[in-house]
């Protein structure tokens, strides 16, 4: 007879908990998910984003700046931009890769309008070790020494007449020699 209590205070029991549960959920309803029936938010909007690691350091930030320039900055667990893609407001778009001392070691710009566009590698102190640019009217490479001072440029124009260059420089900075 025992047995057979105990049989029906664990049906009773678990006809309970269901009742229970069925009734909290319609009086306490779980909050919606962003993924709630299969369909996914299509806008999120604020004046910034950051992207934290789960040490609470900031990783990413994307904002616009009171200038007006679109920012995307990536960042290492020490919190040093290492990466940064940048839009101005008149549409100039600038990339930059960082050293550990969040100083560029390369950028690259392209300017609107056919403006000019530019690679540039740089020395430690942000000065400029070599550098691709493009203009409307010339294409030129420059090396330069670990001061930044120009040792070598080839320059290319693009007029009618296509003539090329190649400008060599002492440790000054001044021409020494220029072909043609």
């Amino acid at each position: 007879m025992k047995q057979t209590g105990n049989r029906a205070m664990l049906i009773a029991a678990l006809m309970a908990g269901a009742l229970g549960g069925a009734a909290s959920a319609r009086v306490w309803p779980a909050p919606a998910s962003a993924f709630a029936d299969q369909q996914l938010l299509t806008s999120i909007s604020a004046k910034q984003f950051e992207v934290m690691d789960d040490q609470g350091n900031m990783r990413a930030k994307l904002n616009v700046s009171g200038e007006g320039m679109a920012h995307l900055g990536l960042y290492d667990q020490q919190g040093v931009e290492r990466a940064a893609l940048v839009v101005t407001k008149e549409g100039t778009s600038m990339l930059a890769l960082s050293g550990d001392d969040g100083q560029p070691r390369l950028t690259v710009n392209v300017a609107t309008h056919a403006g000019p566009a530019a690679f540039t590698l740089l020395n430690a102190d942000g000065t400029a070790a070599a550098a691709l640019t493009t203009n409307k009217d010339t294409r030129s490479l420059l090396l330069a020494d670990g001061k930044g001072a120009a040792r070598m440029r080839l320059q290319t124009s693009l007029g009618a007449d296509g003539e090329a260059a190649l400008t060599i420089y002492d440790k000054s900075g001044k021409p020494i020699k220029k072909i043609p």
